[in-house]
């Protein structure tokens, strides 16, 4: 009996498929859900316009899928990202797509989310259009254009306002057409230094390969123990500020009700501690799971400003 052998069969991923895992979907969330943040600020609103909080959170991630494209090419074309390093989406530095397509695809996820900012801008004014312009600005120039800003140490810090407060003032004035609020502003530092710890607790294990880059990240700067105390503090001040909010907002007590992935924080804290250096294998999952932390604490936020807003 003779068996005649199966077709080969390809198993090269589609190009929608990585396109889209270019963009790192896991850590898409970390923008999202404050733009959620924002816009729940909004309840209550008179002439609020939810229809322009969708809008604005798919506008929101789209910026954000441009970002996440931009520092894997970018990285990868500068030589940063080598074929052996795993915490990035590997689609460039394994070759399945160039860097020309790669930041074609960055810029088409940019325009994007410009373009469904500008429905937003036509009918609720001008007011969103500065936040637009600087997210998108700030998003590419993290790792793109001629100085990128992480690669001399600004990353850590500018992060905090354009992931947390900008998203969260800009859901809300999408939602509203007001210019600017507190409340809307301060709500985004929960979610601006969560993002920042995501941020550290990645470049605390990239030391050595940043380093040899020549890129000088604050980690870099810092060295491993200065690095693990700036995760440590950003994640403690993303708790902290919590209490400042009900201090100084209009916002209730329900917007301490986060405070309860403090456990989750400590654990965090706990596997940051145990770290005995940056080849540390056992750090690698510390940013995915301080970008859980962040996603399962933002959520929370959303729940406590929505129920806030409905019982005042």
């Amino acid at each position: 009996m003779t068996h005649t052998a199966a077709a080969p069969h390809s198993t090269h991923p589609s190009r929608p498929s990585l396109y889209w895992r270019a963009t790192r979907p896991l850590y898409l969330p970390t923008s999202g859900i404050p733009a959620l943040a924002g816009a729940a600020v909004a309840v209550g609103a008179p002439d609020a316009n939810w229809w322009f909080a969708a809008l604005a959170v798919v506008a929101v991630v789209l910026v954000h899928c441009g970002v996440n494209v931009t520092n894997d090419v970018e990285d990868y074309a500068r030589g940063v990202d080598t074929a052996d390093k795993m915490d990035n989406s590997r689609v460039f530095t394994t070759g399945l797509l160039g860097v020309a397509e790669g930041r074609a695809l960055a810029w088409g996820y940019f325009g994007l989310g410009a373009l469904l900012g500008l429905v937003i801008v036509v009918v609720q004014g001008p007011a969103l259009l500065v936040v637009g312009i600087l997210g998108i600005l700030g998003g590419w120039l993290y790792t793109g254009g001629p100085r990128p800003y992480k690669y001399v140490g600004l990353g850590d810090p500018l992060i905090v306002l354009l992931m947390g407060p900008m998203i969260t003032l800009g859901a809300y004035t999408a939602v509203t057409g007001d210019g600017f609020d507190w409340t809307a502003a301060a709500v985004g530092l929960v979610p601006g230094f969560l993002i920042a710890a995501v941020l550290q607790g990645n470049n605390l294990s990239d030391i050595a390969e940043d380093g040899a880059a020549g890129v000088r990240t604050l980690a870099v700067r810092a060295g491993f123990d200065g690095a693990r105390v700036l995760y440590l503090v950003s994640l403690a001040a993303a708790f902290a500020v919590l209490p400042i909010i009900w201090l100084a907002t209009h916002l209730g007590p329900a917007v301490l009700i986060p405070l309860v992935t403090l456990p989750m924080a400590w654990s965090r804290v706990r596997q940051a501690l145990a770290g005995t250096g940056p080849a540390d294998a056992s750090l690698r999952s510390l940013a995915p799971l301080t970008a859980q932390l962040h996603l399962l604490t933002t959520t929370l936020l959303v729940c406590a400003i929505t129920l806030d807003r409905a019982l005042s």
